[in-house]
C-alpha cells in the first residue's frame, strides 16, 4: 500500500464506513459525509471511495444491478446479499475461497490477487414478512 495522504475527508468517509453495518453505497456515504463536510461534492466521495478501495484501505463489493457498496473490515470475510431488498451483511463465518490449484495451465497464467465468497438468498427481514 502506497503513503495515502489521510485528509480530513478521508478520515471522515472511513468513520462514515466503520459507523455502518449496511456495507453502503456511494450516494449513502455522501450523505453521512454532508453532515460533516456540507460543501463535499458526490464525485470528491466516490473519487476517495475507489482511491482508498484500490490502496487496500476498504472493500468493494459489486451488487447484480452494478452498484457499488463499500465496507470497512478487510479481512477476508463472506458476505450475505438479500434478494428482495439489497441488504448486504457479514458473515461472521471464516469462509474462503476453494484453492486453486497452482499446477494448472489456466492458473499458472494468470495471477490472482484477491477472492471473494458471496451468498445471496433472503434475508430474516424479508422472511417474516412473507
Amino acid at each position: 500500500m502506497d503513503n495515502l495522504r489521510m485528509t480530513t475527508q478521508r478520515k471522515i468517509i472511513l468513520e462514515a464506513l466503520k459507523k455502518s453495518q449496511s456495507h453502503p453505497s456511494a450516494d449513502r456515504v455522501y450523505e453521512f459525509v454532508r453532515g460533516e463536510i456540507p460543501n463535499i461534492s458526490l464525485g470528491t466521495v466516490y473519487r476517495n471511495l475507489e482511491i482508498m478501495y484500490r490502496q487496500g484501505m476498504i472493500v468493494r463489493i459489486e451488487t447484480p444491478d452494478g452498484q457499488k457498496r463499500f465496507d470497512y473490515d478487510t479481512s477476508n470475510h463472506p458476505h450475505f446479499r438479500c434478494e428482495e431488498c439489497g441488504k448486504i451483511e457479514d458473515i461472521p463465518l471464516p469462509l474462503t475461497a476453494p484453492p486453486l490449484d497452482p499446477r494448472s495451465e489456466w492458473v499458472s497464467k494468470r495471477k490472482i490477487l484477491s477472492s471473494t465468497v458471496n451468498y445471496q438468498g433472503l434475508c430474516s427481514d424479508c422472511i417474516s414478512k412473507a
